[in-house]
């Protein structure tokens, strides 16, 4: 399920780089945000293609299951290539994945809704070991990706060639995120938004933090909340019309109160990554005029955790990729009784069911996924028409109705509660009689 995120145009304006039209050709470069070891550093435009030592035949390799939740197109698949290990360094590669991958699903929200996801790991192999540039200026190897260091002059930061990349990705059975790990101890990465790919040197122990910062991009469509790297304090100011995204705005906390607006019934509350929830100026590339929900989150700084407002547009964004419900009773066509309705939700801990006859809700059913048209009518009676049973015969069609839902703490806007947290799913009841 590829999915291109509202961040790409927003974020290319935001910084002055100019959108491709769709029916352009393929651009030469792509925008990359860069990163130290502490957290984003920006972006700067970098070839999507390294070179012509690499074709775009179709690639051969051999596709792990990290784990597997769940068809693709209910899930959220992401995909693992490894650039620079030979086939000698397939096990280094292995033991990579498995580190960044734990890194991921011990980080809320993906740690709840880790059944969400199917990872996998695709065993890419190189001629050469390493990277491009790596450990010093000059150094080439012959790698599978092409990765290099020193991209656009910038020594951490890496890139390598997109469309073969997503060649390989593509022997997964889906793929709507793909991590590439390189095969340097050398910290290093770059997060390709548009392309929904990261980079990060495996071999460092912080490489693996790009990652979920990326994926707040191409998953959850969050902002930045750091100023322009290049001009950090410089005084900038936002004077732009209020962004689209969750985590940013040009109002502070009273005018979000007044107006009931982005994350204002976040107001006060303690954060995951430290603090309450406020609003602190500096964000978006920008030190002044607009405002970050927290001091210092994962979309400011790495090694940090969402705050409360990005943990919870992360978690609708998923649910609108993957939905609540992997199976259910076909609904297109009338159901004659006797019969036996059956949903299956997602298996996420805080999701569960109602069910409503009519419009009127059979609190009795509650977090069941399966109830039967035919059977004894429940005690008490019910006041309203009990539709579709035999023991009371009603002529014509009735409907039943189950919600699915997830009760989480972690989302509190209303409108997401009933929207991406909640699917509905109506039948009609035939008597068999008619």
């Amino acid at each position: 399920m590829r999915r291109f995120p509202v961040f790409i145009v927003a974020v290319l304006a935001a910084t002055g780089l100019s959108v491709t039209p769709a029916n352009a050709q393929t651009p030469s470069k792509s925008k990359v945000e860069v990163f130290n070891e502490y957290g984003p550093q920006g972006y700067v435009a970098a070839p999507t293609g390294a070179g012509t030592r690499r074709s775009l035949a179709t690639p051969a390799a051999t596709v792990t299951p990290i784990e597997v939740n769940g068809p693709s197109d209910k899930r959220i698949d992401l995909v693992y290539l490894g650039d620079g290990f030979t086939e000698a360094e397939q096990a280094l590669y292995a033991t990579e994945v498995a580190y960044s991958w734990n890194i991921l699903a011990q980080r809320e929200p993906f740690k709840t809704y880790r059944k969400l996801f199917n990872v996998w790991q695709v065993n890419v192999v190189s001629h050469e070991s390493g990277s491009d540039n790596d450990p010093t200026k000059g150094v080439l190897r012959d790698t599978a990706l092409d990765s290099t260091y020193y991209c656009e002059g910038l020594e951490r930061l890496i890139c390598l060639d997109i469309p073969v990349a997503e060649s390989y990705a593509a022997l997964a059975p889906a793929f709507d995120q793909i991590a590439v790990v390189i095969n340097s101890p050398k910290y290093g990465g770059a997060g390709y938004i548009e392309e929904n790919l990261v980079t990060f040197s495996g071999g460092h122990q912080s490489g693996a933090e790009i990652l979920p910062h990326e994926l707040g991009h191409s998953l959850g469509d969050l902002a930045d909340e750091y100023p322009y790297w290049a001009y950090p304090n410089d005084g900038s100011v936002y004077t732009d019309e209020e962004p689209l995204f969750a985590n940013v705005s040009i109002h502070n906390a009273e005018q979000q109160a007044a107006q009931r607006t982005k994350w204002w019934y976040w107001a006060g509350e303690n954060t995951p990554d430290g603090g309450i929830i406020d609003t602190f100026e500096g964000a978006y590339y920008h030190n002044l005029g607009i405002y970050r929900p927290s001091d210092n989150s994962l979309m400011r700084s790495l090694l940090k955790p969402f705050n409360l407002v990005g943990r919870e547009e992360m978690t609708r964004k998923f649910y609108e990729m993957t939905g609540l419900v992997d199976s259910a009773t076909r609904s297109n066509a009338p159901v004659r009784e006797p019969a036996t309705l059956s949903v299956t939700p997602v298996p996420i801990p805080t999701v569960s069911t109602r069910w409503l006859i009519n419009g009127h809700e059979i609190t009795e059913w509650a977090g069941r996924t399966s109830v039967k048209v035919a059977g004894k009518k429940p005690e008490p009676h019910p006041a309203q028409p009990w539709c579709g049973r035999r023991d009371l015969r009603v002529k014509g069609t009735c409907t039943y109705t189950v919600q699915v839902f997830d009760s989480t703490q972690f989302v509190r806007n209303p409108a997401y509660r009933d929207g991406a947290l909640t699917s509905t799913i109506t039948w009609t009841i035939q008597d068999k009689h008619h």
